[in-house]
């Protein structure tokens, strides 16, 4: 990847999981960063840290507050995305939610950014776009039909569907895509922690591990996988953090530009738990429940494209080597 100077990039939910590596990053190689999040699902702390290694200047607010953006975006020339909901239970309870935040949310910033002259625009999107693929697309490739089978996936597609529209109607603005897999791990130096959320495969994994929960509740073991349990690809978070600044210094004019970021092969929930057993050294209590509406049984990457054209590939190919930066994490 060539050299560019430093840019001025916002990052709209640097407080959360996946923007606050991706900040992480930024940082690190030079560029100037502004941090955007209301901070309800996101971390001050997190920032706080982020500032120790670097100078972040930080906006609690809502990044689709048309009013506020126009302060937020002073000076600005990238936009990373990755304010969103996220969870796919959450969303097929709650449609409505994930339509504000995830589709009008997205819609107002793009039109500001357009709006402001703001020349990159990097979107969070995610797998759950595919919904699930037959055969023939396994490993499925950007060239897969898109086929949501969950409220966020669609809320992701649709998304898409309208930065694409802003995106032709704005010369100016050059959008990239970058539809992840399921994201685990956390910064290796230990800058930044991992969150604990209940409703994550890993975290719920590993605060049983710890003792801070009784028991790890595995969600259908009725596929048609080879253990009955789904099948995904886990991709580290760090890795993903670094697609973003690989696409960032490709954009180009008039093309959007859309990769899958994975690690092209497939894992069960009862590997991951299998082997947060072997890093932790000993047996996790783990009891049976129902399939969770809107979860897919197997999807995994198909991930040539950006490595053929960004040269871009992760750094973590192992599960046991992703899953033991975050039970170091957690044993901190």
């Amino acid at each position: 990847m060539e050299n560019h100077s430093p840019r001025d990039v916002l990052v709209t939910g640097g407080a959360g999981y996946i923007g606050s590596h991706a900040a992480l990053e930024l940082l690190r190689t030079g560029h100037r960063v502004r941090i955007i999040d209301t901070l309800e699902r996101g971390s001050i702390d997190t920032i706080r840290r982020l500032q120790a290694i670097g100078e972040v200047d930080f906006i609690q607010g809502d990044c689709g507050d048309e009013l506020l953006l126009q302060e937020v975006l002073r000076g600005i020339d990238t936009i990373m995305h990755f304010a969103a909901f996220t969870r796919v239970d959450e969303s097929m309870a709650c449609p409505e939610l994930y339509q504000q935040q995830n589709v009008e949310v997205t819609k107002s910033l793009a039109e500001s950014a357009a709006a402001h002259g703001i020349g990159q625009f990097i979107f969070s999107s995610t797998c759950a776009v595919y919904g699930t693929p037959d055969e023939d697309h396994l490993p499925v490739s950007e060239a897969a039909p898109l086929n949501p089978e969950n409220t966020y996936g669609d809320t992701k597609a649709r998304a898409e569907s309208i930065l694409r529209r802003i995106s032709q109607n704005h010369d100016s603005l050059n959008l990239g895509i970058l539809r992840y897999f399921n994201v685990v791990g956390v910064d290796a130096k230990g800058v930044l922690q991992e969150p604990v959320v209940a409703a994550r495969l890993t975290s719920a994994c590993l605060q049983t591990a710890l003792g801070n929960q009784s028991e790890f509740t595995l969600h259908g073991t009725d596929y048609d996988t080879s253990d009955g349990t789904a099948v995904r690809d886990f991709v580290h978070v760090s890795d993903i953090a670094r697609a973003h600044l690989a696409l960032m210094d490709s954009l180009q004019p008039a093309i959007v530009s859309v990769y899958n970021v994975g690690c092209g092969h497939g894992t069960s929930v009862l590997q991951i738990v299998r082997a947060i057993e072997q890093i932790c050294g000993h047996s996790i209590p783990v009891i049976e429940g129902p399939r969770r509406p809107g979860d897919i049984p197997a999807i995994w990457a198909d991930s040539s494209r950006i490595q053929s054209e960004l040269g871009w590939s992760p750094h973590y190919t192992s599960i046991m080597d992703m899953l033991a930066t975050s039970w170091q994490n957690a044993m901190k």
